[in-house]
Order: C-alpha cells, then sequence, then structure tokens
C-alpha cells in the first residue's frame, strides 16, 4: 500500500489561522471552528467557576491556562499524595505544556478517574473529552473539601472542649457543686447505726448482741412486709377468678351477638348454655365435610358452564368470519366476470385496431392497449394469488373450527404451551443472531476507531508544525551559538598572534637597531609578515563575498518558495469550490434524474 501524506490535502471546514515563529515569519496552521467545541468550553468554565475557580472569569488568559489550572486546582484540593510536582504557571513553552500535561494524565488513573484522556487532546484543546474529566474533578474536589470542612469543624468542637466552656456548663457546675455540698451534709447528718455490739460473755469471751432499737425497727419491717405479701395474694387469686370466667362467657358472648343481629331478646340458664354449645359443635363437625363437597360441586359446574359459554361464542364468531369470507369470494367472482367481460371487449378492439394503419396517432393507442393489456394479466394473477389465499385461509378456518368444537381445556393448553415453545425457541435464535451482529457491529466500530478522523489529523498536523518550529527554533539558537563560537575563536587566534607578533618586535627591535645589517632584516622580516596578513585578509574577504552570493541566492530560491507556497493555497482554495460547485451540479443532476423517473411513472 502506497504511503500518503496527509498534510498535504485540504481539509474542509477548516480555517488557516496566521502564526509567525521566533524569526518573525508567517507559519500557516490550521484551526477548526465547532460550535459544540465552543459550547463545551463555555461548560468547562462555568464548572470550574461554580466549584470555586474564580480564576477562570479573567478574560486575558488563554483556554489552556484556564482549563490546565482549573484541573491542577482541583487535584491540588483533592489532597491525593504524588510524587510529581503539580505547580502551574502562565504562558508555559511548548516543552512544558507537554511536560504538565503528560503529568496531569499520569495523576488521573491513580485518582481512579473512570475517563480517559490523552496529553495532545489537553494541548489541543479537545473539549468534547476535556469536559467529563474536568466534571469528574470538581465533584471530586467538592466531596474532598466537604469532608476537610466537616473534619476541621469537629476538631475545632473538640479544641472547644478541651480549653472552653459555656455559660450554661458554668452554672451546670455550679449547681452539682451545690448538690454535692447537700449531700455530704445529709451524709453526716445520718450516720449508719451499729446492728450488733459485744458483750462479755459469763463464762469467758464476747458474744454480738442485737442493741434494743434496732430489734424493734426490724419487727416494724416485717410486719410490713407480711401485710405486702396478702395484698399481692389476694390480686392473684382476683386475676385466677376473671380468667376462668372469661372463658366461661367465650359462647354467651357468641350467643349474644347472634341474637343482636337477628334481633331476638334471649334469657339462658347454664343448661340451655351447655346444651347449645354442644349442638353447635356437633352441627360443625357433620356440616364441614358435605360443605366443601358441594362447594367443589359447584365449583366444577361453573367451569363447565363457563366452557361452553367460550366455545359457542368462538363458533358465533367462526361462522360469521365464514360468512364474510363467502360475501368476500362472490364479490370476487363477479368482479372476475366484470373483468373476463372487459378482456372479449379489449381483445375485440385490439383485432380491430391490428386491421387499421400505424400512424403516430395509432402507435400511442396501440402502445396504451399493449399497458391496459399487461395490467389485465397482472390482475388475473393477483385474483388466482386471492383466491388461493380464501382457500387456504377458508381450509384453515375450517379446521379452527372442528378443533373448536371437538377439542377440551387441556388440549387447548397443550396446544398454546407447544406454541409458546416455538415462539422461545424462535426468540433465542433471533436472540443468538443479534448477539453475533453485535459483535460483529463493534468489531467494525473498533476497526473504524482505530483510523483517525479529520479532527485527530488536524490536531496531529498542528502538533507536529509546532513541535517542528520548536525544533527548527532551537536548531537555530544551537547554530548561532556555534557560529559565535567560532567567530570568537578566530578573533582569539587572531589577537594571539597579534601579541606574539608584537612581543617579538619588541624583544628585537634593541637588537635589531644595533647595526645597519640587522636593521635591513627586520624591515624586510616585517613587510613579510605584513604582505601575508594582506593575503589572509584577502582571502577573508573573498570568503565573505562567497558566502554573500550564496545568502542572495538562498533568500532568492526562498522568495520562489514562498511565491509558490501562495499559488498551492489559492489553488487548493479554487479546487474546494470547484468541489463544491461540482457537488452541487450532481444534487442537481440526481433531482433532475428522480423528478424525470416520477414523471414517466405517472404516465
Amino acid at each position: 500500500m502506497a504511503t500518503k501524506n496527509i498534510f498535504s490535502k485540504h481539509l474542509p471546514n477548516v480555517k488557516l489561522a496566521t502564526r509567525f515563529d521566533a524569526d518573525g515569519n508567517e507559519i500557516q496552521v490550521e484551526r477548526r471552528e465547532d460550535e459544540e467545541q465552543k459550547r463545551k468550553e463555555q461548560d468547562i468554565i462555568d464548572t470550574l467557576v461554580g466549584a470555586g475557580y474564580y480564576r477562570a472569569h479573567i478574560q486575558g488568559l488563554s483556554s489552556f491556562d484556564k482549563i490546565v489550572g482549573g484541573m491542577t486546582w482541583c487535584i491540588e484540593a483533592c489532597d491525593y499524595d504524588v510524587n510529581v510536582d503539580l505547580l502551574f504557571h502562565e504562558n508555559l513553552t511548548i516543552g512544558q505544556k507537554i511536560a504538565l500535561t503528560e503529568k496531569i494524565v499520569g495523576v488521573l488513573p491513580r485518582m481512579k478517574c473512570p475517563f480517559l484522556i490523552e496529553p495532545h487532546q489537553i494541548q489541543g484543546l479537545d473539549f468534547i473529552n476535556i469536559f467529563p474529566v474536568v466534571q469528574w474533578l470538581v465533584k471530586r474536589s467538592v466531596e474532598n473539601r466537604s469532608k476537610k470542612a466537616d473534619t476541621l469543624r469537629k476538631l475545632a468542637a473538640t479544641q472547644f472542649q478541651n480549653h472552653g466552656t459555656l455559660e450554661s456548663d458554668r452554672e451546670l457546675q455550679r449547681l452539682r457543686a451545690k448538690q454535692l455540698a447537700n449531700l455530704q451534709a445529709i451524709e453526716s447528718k445520718y450516720l449508719p447505726k451499729r446492728g450488733f455490739k459485744l458483750r462479755k460473755a459469763a463464762g469467758g469471751g464476747w458474744i454480738p448482741v442485737r442493741p434494743k432499737d434496732v430489734a424493734d425497727q426490724e419487727t416494724a419491717d416485717g410486719a410490713l412486709e407480711d401485710v405486702l405479701d396478702a395484698d399481692v395474694d389476694e390480686e392473684e387469686g382476683e386475676e385466677d377468678v376473671s380468667v376462668s370466667t372469661e372463658q366461661e362467657l367465650n359462647f354467651d358472648v357468641l350467643f349474644k351477638n347472634i341474637a343482636k343481629e337477628h334481633n331476638i331478646s334471649v334469657e339462658l340458664t347454664e343448661a340451655d348454655r351447655s346444651t347449645l354449645a354442644k349442638t353447635y359443635d356437633d352441627m360443625k363437625q357433620t356440616l364441614s365435610g358435605e360443605a366443601i363437597e358441594q362447594v367443589s360441586e359447584r365449583n366444577r359446574i361453573k367451569a363447565q358452564l363457563a366452557l361452553k359459554l367460550a366455545l359457542e361464542k368462538k363458533l358465533e364468531l367462526a361462522l360469521a368470519e365464514c360468512e364474510q369470507l363467502k360475501t368476500t369470494v362472490h364479490e370476487e367472482e363477479q368482479q372476475l366476470k366484470e373483468a373476463s367481460s372487459q378482456k372479449e371487449a379489449l381483445e375485440e378492439e385490439i383485432r380491430n385496431l391490428d386491421n387499421l394503419e400505424i400512424t403516430e396517432a395509432n402507435q400511442k393507442i396501440l402502445d396504451h392497449v399493449k399497458e391496459l393489456v399487461l395490467k389485465n394479466e397482472r390482475m388475473k394473477k393477483q385474483e388466482t394469488q386471492f383466491k388461493e389465499n380464501c382457500k387456504k385461509e377458508l381450509a384453515e378456518l375450517q379446521q379452527k373450527i372442528d378443533k373448536a368444537e371437538t377439542s377440551t381445556p387441556d388440549e387447548d393448553m397443550l396446544e398454546l404451551q407447544r406454541q409458546l415453545d416455538m415462539e422461545l425457541e424462535r426468540l433465542k435464535s433471533l436472540r443468538l443472531q443479534l448477539a453475533k451482529k453485535n459483535r460483529s457491529y463493534v468489531a467494525i466500530k473498533r476497526q473504524l476507531d482505530t483510523v483517525p478522523d479529520r479532527t485527530e489529523l488536524a490536531q496531529y498536523q498542528r502538533r507536529f508544525l509546532e513541535l517542528y518550529n520548536q525544533v527548527s527554533a532551537k536548531h537555530r539558537e544551537t547554530k548561532q551559538f556555534y557560529t559565535l563560537y567560532n567567530t570568537l575563536d578566530d578573533t582569539k587566534l587572531y589577537l594571539e598572534k597579534e601579541l606574539s607578533l608584537l612581543n617579538s618586535i619588541y624583544d628585537n627591535y634593541a637588537n635589531a637597531m644595533q647595526t645597519p645589517h640587522s636593521r635591513e632584516q627586520f624591515v624586510q622580516q616585517f613587510e613579510t609578515i605584513v604582505e601575508g596578513i594582506r593575503a589572509t585578509k584577502a582571502k577573508l574577504k573573498k570568503k565573505c563575498d562567497d558566502e554573500r552570493t550564496k545568502r542572495d541566492g538562498l533568500n532568492g530560491q526562498l522568495v520562489c518558495l514562498m511565491e509558490q507556497q501562495r499559488k498551492y493555497a489559492t489553488t487548493v482554495k479554487q479546487l474546494t469550490m470547484e468541489c463544491q460547485r461540482n457537488e452541487a451540479l450532481m444534487q442537481h443532476l440526481k433531482a433532475l434524474k428522480a423528478s424525470a423517473q416520477q414523471q414517466q411513472q405517472q404516465q
């Protein structure tokens, strides 16, 4: 497969924006204008401002600074431990932007962000893919700030409880101190008394003896306990009597309720009550089995009657439908007779037309007649098919009627269950086919997603242009440094040579001036040095002229290339206009063909 240059074609809906490089030369880059992108950008700015990042309202900042600053602010607000520096500064270079976006994209998976994003999407301001990430970061930062606020509030309350008190707490402490003083006074007033004392026995030793006042108090307490126990026993006896009486009165209440329902006033004795209760129990035992049989028989009769009514109604519907079908068949037979008569008339007319002379007018009439003949044949075929369908439907309805007359509810249930099983099997097979289609659809969609679209290609082109400009600027800067170094090195070399020459002249000047012969040799050496310097100067001047000539030639080539670039842009624009015009003409031609076909069908 031949490789193609994706940056050489003109993309539709793309506006060429004017930009300049480091040297001030004009650069043509592509900038996509999209209403959805603008709307998503405004949504992102509104979301950041609503979360508290008011810096996004500043008009002087670029969209990259606002969005990346907001994302950095949200990540810092989440207090997430990362080993990168997320410090953000305005007006970053391309390299700093790339490094910052890579750091942000590297932090998002550690924060368990459910959305995926690439660095070039952030740098290329792909707002559609940036919006869900910013929305999730804002939600996470708001939750983290609310948790932090709750923690700080609890910490402040704890510190206040440890180091400060309210006026109500101080009042409660004074009240407790007062109550404690009262309790201490009562305890000191009512001190504990001894229950026993040791007395010396007659035979020697000590025995415990109860004092007189303690014995009197215990006697009074024992009498009070006996009275309370008697009261409790009496209450328990009354409860037992009430329970037994309530059990005896259950039947009385039931009988009184029955008498009240029938407006009967009855006074019964104990013997009557027992007799009625016994009779009531016997009747309940004897009538329970018979009542159950009667209810089951009644239900069976009702079910048979309902089944009979349903079958009769079904039979009536089938008979009505059969009568309707017979009426329809009779009408169709009449129509068939009319068509047959019309056919005979048309055949007679065709024979008459064959005898006529064929002219232009007669040819039109003949074509019309042929169309009518073809229409008649189609109607015959439709009539035949309709008759066959009517016969099939009549046979099916007759089978249904016979089956309804002879079938039972159990057979109907079995038939319905069989149809239900068939439909379930059909549904299962359709689901399997649908799953297979979905898998093939997903596979094709993945293959399509792997191919970059026009927007991604435009972003790639813009990124490559920016990187190319950055590399070109760096290369130019490095080249200037090398040139400066070489120039300074040559200057240093020439200065060192000049310094050594001056030092040698200064050292030999005194000796050379002593005799005329040495003076002449000194002058000759001096002239040789001057000629060498002049030759070097001429060589350097020639080299400079060559470089200037080369520079002028390159400038001329640059002017020619820029002119070709302008011609290329103009040609591409004209080609785009012609393509749009061609598409409009093709659509107009298709519309004309469609209208012509409709007119032919109407004729």
